[in-house]
């Protein structure tokens, strides 16, 4: 792991503190909630028991239709916009159909939206009607019950047919249709009020097929329903009762809408909030809400907490007020009459996002994610500052130091820092110079050693000579041959050495010039051809001319030595390949033959001075290798800013060795 992700894990660990305080905020935050929920159902069931005391306000026990106070006149045109604009709600008898009673000038109206998308037409006269779509109205009152059919055979006022002989109420109505289904507005005569009504629908989809029915029931001696007056004196109880900032909902048990007061304060209609304060709310609110549901003016069939409380059980719920400005808490409890649940109240009240502080815990958190913030990157940045000198140095370090030993022109700049990498790198320059002074004590020695050698070696050569011309006996002469073959091997030693020492400063002092290395190369392929016979020849060079910038016979002088190393290792029916290309900052060359492969612990030792695989046997004369061909191609190689190295080919039939030449610096 890298210095700088040391680092950073350090810093990261910084944030256990405000990890910590977001939990401890976040369970006081939770109590709080838990806190105010509790106190509002605990309110919500008093109001509830408050308003027991008033069971005479309830309707009827059972199904009841009521009729609701209109506080203007109603147009007579089967259209419900006039009864939407004065705010009359309407109940759900059955799928697909919605009734709305209404009283006004001693006058009741009836709405109906009965939901049918194909339709059976007839008048309610006709003898077919009886197959047709539609409503049978039962009405009960003071002389009995009156069944009565509507239909209709277009759009327009509606036909009233009595079902059988009785002064049944004489009703004036409208008949509308749309794509959805019909609907369906009549008027009572003034000052009639029934005592029960009953509906049945009926819808045909053919006259030859029973219909299907819905309504208030399906025998309509018992699915007659109490016609009764909307309790005005549950809305005045309720209003009186409602805490301020708590809006409440008193419905009757099939979920209609007996009663509504109180209102949400003007706070909670606030602006919104920003992003990182709703991102901080997410954060700390123990129960993330949903958002809330669109309250209907009717039958609030949305509203799952209601329908809870109607089955007789609590309900609590937190919702998301519109833009993160704020949370609704809403409570539901069943309200029991003579030991039943004759309907529900639902309180709702606006809550701040954040009990705990409000604008203070969140300007608190906000400052302590700013400055954990700054901490971390000013540690980041530290370790970035301090793995880049770290790095510098490392970089330092390898530039000083060329390949064996030798130390780079512009040598290394030690830091002037004081601190721990400042003597750090000063530690390093005065190392380098020892082993600069070393290296070039060691590359000294083989000049100064077969200089040293050449007198002590003629002289015990001229002994010997000198011994054989003595009469010595068999046995010693036997002796005497193997110290002058001491003696020869020795020598040839000490001659490599001073070859080696003229070599390297020629190298390093031979200037380049500009030629075509491909050229050069396709004649040194000619000339190889013969040497290298009967073995095959292959090249591989570019069509184009490759200009380069070097020494031509620095490049000759390794490609013989890389041929005649191939040459040796390669049987007599087998191949080399000689290859160049370009490459995106200079070239490459490629010698590759077939033959043994090199051991593993070789491939990057070939090129050291002294160091070959060849026995006495693979040199053309018998006398020992002595592993400085392959040294002089890697100084060739540097002298050209680049490098050598050899590898066994991937099929395992074969050794390659590659140039890789960048071409010499280009005198000013």
């Amino acid at each position: 792991m890298s210095l700088r992700a040391k680092l950073l894990l350090l810093a990261l660990s910084t944030l256990v503190l405000p990890v910590s305080g977001w939990s401890l905020v976040r369970q006081f935050e939770g109590l709080l909630r838990e806190g105010q929920a509790q106190v509002q159902m605990a309110s919500a069931q008093v109001l509830a028991r408050a308003l027991v005391r008033q069971a005479e306000a309830f309707p009827a026990a059972g199904p009841a239709l009521l009729v609701q106070r209109a506080n203007a006149p109603l147009l007579l045109d089967g259209y419900d916009g006039d009864w939407q604009a004065l705010g009359l709600d309407a109940q759900v008898l059955a799928a697909g159909l919605r009734v709305s009673l209404a009283w006004f000038d001693r006058q009741l109206h009836l709405f109906a939206d009965i939901a049918d998308r194909s339709r059976v037409r007839a008048d309610a006269h006709w003898p077919q009607a009886i197959n047709a779509d539609q409503i049978v109205l039962v009405i009960e009152d003071d002389l009995g019950t009156h069944r009565l059919r509507l239909a209709s055979a277009a759009p327009g006022p509606l036909i009233a047919s009595s079902l059988h002989e009785s002064d049944a109420p004489r009703l004036t109505g409208e008949w509308q249709e749309d794509l959805k289904g019909y609907r369906v507005e009549l008027r009572f005569p003034v000052g009639y009020m029934p005592q029960r009504l009953g509906m049945d629908v009926l819808d045909y989809d053919d006259p030859a097929l029973p219909p299907r029915r819905s309504g208030t029931g399906a025998d309509l001696a018992e699915g007659r329903w109490v016609v009764q007056q909307m309790p005005d004196d549950l809305q005045a109880l309720l209003a009186q009762l409602v805490p301020d900032g708590v809006r409440a909902t008193l419905t009757q048990g099939d979920g209609f809408v007996l009663a509504r007061a109180g209102a949400f304060p003007a706070e909670a209609a606030g602006s919104r909030a920003g992003t990182w304060r709703q991102l901080l709310y997410r954060l700390v609110t123990p129960v993330p809400p949903v958002p809330a549901p669109v309250r209907d003016t009717g039958v609030t069939l949305d509203i799952p907490e209601l329908w809870q409380a109607l089955s007789d059980r609590p309900a609590l719920t937190w919702y998301g007020l519109d833009h993160g400005r704020g949370l609704l808490l809403a409570t539901a409890v069943p309200v029991h009459v003579d030991g039943r649940v004759r309907g529900a109240l639902l309180l709702e009240r606006p809550s701040e996002t954040l009990l705990l502080g409000g604008q203070a815990l969140a300007g608190l958190l906000l400052a302590s994610i700013v400055a954990m913030s700054a901490v971390g990157l000013i540690l980041f940045g530290f370790a970035g500052h301090l793995s880049a000198r770290i790095r510098t140095l490392s970089r330092a370090a390898e530039r000083a130091i060329a390949r064996e030993g030798r130390q780079a022109p512009e040598g290394f700049v030690a830091s002037q820092a004081t601190d721990e990498l400042g003597d750090l790198s000063r530690s390093f320059g005065r190392l380098l110079e020892e082993v600069g002074a070393y290296s070039d004590y060691l590359r000294g020695l083989a000049g100064t050693l077969s200089h040293e050698l050449h007198t002590p070696i003629a002289v015990v050569r001229s002994s010997l000579e000198n011994l054989e011309s003595e009469h010595v006996s068999d046995a010693a002469r036997i002796y005497v041959e193997r110290a002058r073959a001491g003696v020869d091997r020795l020598g040839a030693i000490v001659r490599a050495m001073s070859e080696a020492s003229r070599v390297e400063r020629a190298i390093a002092t031979t200037e380049g010039e500009d030629f075509d290395l491909r050229a050069l190369i396709a004649d040194c392929a000619e000339g190889y051809r013969t040497l290298l016979a009967p073995r095959t020849l292959q090249t591989m060079l570019p069509t184009q001319a490759v200009p380069f910038h070097g020494a031509p016979d620095l490049i000759v002088q390794a490609l013989d030595k890389l041929v005649d190393n191939a040459r040796g290792f390669c049987p007599p029916d087998g191949w080399v390949l000689i290859a160049l290309a370009r490459t995106a900052n200079g070239v490459e060359i490629v010698v590759a033959n077939a033959g043994p492969g090199l051991p593993d612990t070789m491939q990057d030792r070939l090129f050291d001075s002294l160091v070959s695989l060849r026995g006495g046997a693979q040199r053309n004369d018998g006398a020992p290798h002595l592993g400085f061909g392959l040294h002089v191609v890697r100084l060739v190689a540097q002298r050209h800013a680049g490098h050598a190295r050899a590898a066994n080919l991937p099929q395992g039939d074969g050794v390659e060795f590659r140039l890789v030449l960048h071409g010499m610096t280009r005198d000013a």
